[in-house]
């Protein structure tokens, strides 16, 4: 028996596998907005976002592998690929880094198609949004638009450096989290079987979620209501150890799954173990569009029955929604201190999109800003 083996077996125990209703459910769009609004909804992201693609074999297309010719096109740095487990064997580490150059390369390249699916999570205020992915991408995004954010990453081998750690709980700073480690720090990535075996004696041993590194991201998880998987294959069985991981009381009210692509035992699995929501017949990105819709109808309609003021604009900071709390705040007689503030702002958005500016000057730059902000918000009066 393969260590994998042993792992399937301990961590997914056996069931019945009654066959529930697998019609797609109608999903329950109240439910996700009240979460969203209590800051309990959890976005997590994962590697097929486009419907119909498979981001794996892109990249090995793009390194000169033929998915349907692996020996016959294996270039040098790579002995083997693995497409099931979505993997790879290089002959030495110094092959290992030649063949990260290029991934960095491909993500650089598969950002521009993924950027209208970010653009859609960041308008939509999830307090913790885990990906999957290596890029950055969705950072980049949150800091063009000018959204207040802290970013981290998992590193089963490593330390994050101290400005991408979880610095405050998400609830008071939305929180981008990089599961699967992060592009720039190439030891941090899961490539091989080897390192997905360290990985999870990592992630289950003295580097768990709920260790001191990660403590406020457990507790985010912990107290979640909702959880929405996006571009997920549940075939794979380490997509199902992690999700023992980031729910292992299985107590959340709604998890949708979103366009996946399973066999129909798998979604039995899923929805007898975990209560997991499978929904055909929309896209990750029409998904997203639609929430944001009804979110924006959402907020309009509270707004229109006469939130107070000061709370709203709590709430937007929580959200990240620096420029729309400053364009408020002109409205009201700290219209001065609210312009002096929006100038900082429009300039470090300039220079981060310039890349004139690094992302931990532009964080501490942007927490300055939160601050001033922040008093701003607990001065004003205005109705």
């Amino acid at each position: 028996m393969s260590i994998f083996t042993a792992l399937f077996d301990l961590f997914l125990p056996k069931t019945n596998m009654a066959d529930p209703t697998l019609a797609p459910p109608n999903i329950a769009w109240k439910d996700l907005l009240k979460s969203l609004a209590q800051q309990k909804c959890i976005l997590l992201i994962g590697p097929d976002l486009l419907p119909g693609e498979n981001l794996f074999l892109e990249l090995c297309r793009h390194t000169g592998i033929d998915p349907n010719d692996l020996p016959g096109t294996l270039p040098r740095d790579i002995s083997m690929v693995y497409p099931k487990d979505e993997l790879f064997l290089f002959p030495n580490d110094a092959a290992r880094t030649r063949v990260w150059r290029k991934f960095d390369d491909f993500h650089d390249e598969w950002l521009d198609r993924l950027t209208p699916i970010y653009e859609q999570i960041a308008a939509l205020p999830f307090p913790v949004v885990i990906s999957t992915l290596p890029d950055l991408g969705l950072r980049k995004v949150f800091e063009r638009r000018g959204i207040l954010h802290q970013f981290s990453y998992y590193d089963y081998r490593g330390i994050p450096e101290p400005h991408d750690r979880i610095s405050v709980p998400p609830r008071d700073l939305r929180l981008i989290f990089n599961m699967f480690g992060v592009l720039s720090d190439h030891n941090s990535l899961v490539l091989t079987h080897d390192d997905l075996f360290q990985y999870f004696c990592q992630i289950l041993g003295d580097r768990k979620l709920g260790s001191e590194l990660y403590i406020e991201l457990s507790h985010a998880l912990k107290h979640a209501t909702d959880f929405i998987f996006v571009g997920f294959q549940f075939d794979q069985w380490p997509m199902q150890m992690l999700l023992r991981l980031l729910n292992p009381d299985r107590n959340k009210g709604r998890q949708y799954a979103l366009n996946p692509t399973a066999a129909k035992e798998t979604c039995i699995f899923f929805a007898d173990q975990f209560e997991v929501e499978f929904v055909d017949g929309i896209t990750p990105l029409g998904f997203l569009e639609t929430l944001s819709e009804k979110w924006a109808a959402d907020e309009q309609s509270r707004l229109g029955a006469g939130a107070p003021i000061q709370q709203t604009l709590r709430d937007w900071l929580r959200q990240g929604q620096i420029a729309r709390i400053l364009e408020r705040l002109r409205q009201t007689p700290a219209a001065k201190d609210a312009d002096f503030q929006l100038s900082r702002l429009n300039s470090l958005r300039e220079a981060i999109q310039n890349g004139v500016v690094s992302s931990e000057a532009a964080f501490l730059e942007m927490n300055k800003i939160r601050l001033a902000v922040q008093d701003l918000i607990e001065k004003t009066n205005a109705a």
